[in-house]
């Protein structure tokens, strides 16, 4: 009899034994991936940082070499034709870019920018102004090239590309050449003519 509850508390020890040494196990191994887990995330942390850290350092960069490229474009030239690009790229930008709900805001947007004939030629007088009828467009690139200024009347070539759709359509891309006069006294564009579509800037350089 007492050999036999020897047997049973040598057997219920070895499995309390067991258990304990299961429960110390999956302790470690629970521990052990908690540790990793956390290392995980502070590895992650890190990286994002450095990651933050390196978007911003190439953010600076690429504004210091956009400043330099409006530097070199604009280190030679004179006050009236660096005015001249001001307002033929604010015009241009206003009449290429927009959709359908902000399409007649343009009317305003380019108030002071020409003159008031040619204001009157783009939006006349005790006339409706429509829609854009679902057409989005935008402004890629605008390349001014000015010409000599005579008197107070300066010419210049804007080589315009954009993009154009209807409703849900695929983009569609164009490029027209418009010849500008902008007047130095006041500052504002006089005339723009359309001289025709497909062209590309090494074709008026």
């Amino acid at each position: 009899m007492k050999r036999g509850l020897i047997v049973i508390i040598s057997v219920i020890c070895v499995a309390l034994l067991v258990s304990l040494y299961g429960n110390i196990y999956q302790h470690s191994k629970i521990s052990k991936a908690n540790n990793t887990i956390s290392q995980v995330k502070k590895d992650k942390q890190k990286v994002s940082k450095k990651l933050a850290t390196a978007n911003r350092e190439n953010d600076v960069l690429n504004s210091q070499v956009d400043n330099f490229k409006t530097y070199q474009n604009n280190k030679d030239k004179s006050q009236s034709e660096l005015n001249f690009n001001n307002v033929a790229n604010k015009f241009l930008t206003t009449m290429f870019t927009f959709e359908p709900d902000t399409y007649s805001n343009r009317k305003d947007s380019i108030k002071g920018l020409i003159s008031t004939d040619l204001y009157n030629q783009y939006f006349p007088k005790n006339t409706n102004y429509g829609d854009a009828n679902s057409v989005t467009s935008k402004l890629d690139n605008a390349t001014i090239y000015t010409q000599a200024k005579q008197g107070n009347s300066m010419k210049g070539l804007a080589v315009v590309s954009f993009e154009s759709k209807s409703g849900d359509n695929d983009w569609k891309k164009e490029t027209d050449l418009y010849q500008l006069t902008f007047d130095t006294s006041t500052n504002q564009l006089t005339a723009v003519q359309n001289l025709g579509s497909s062209f590309k800037a090494s074709d008026v350089k």
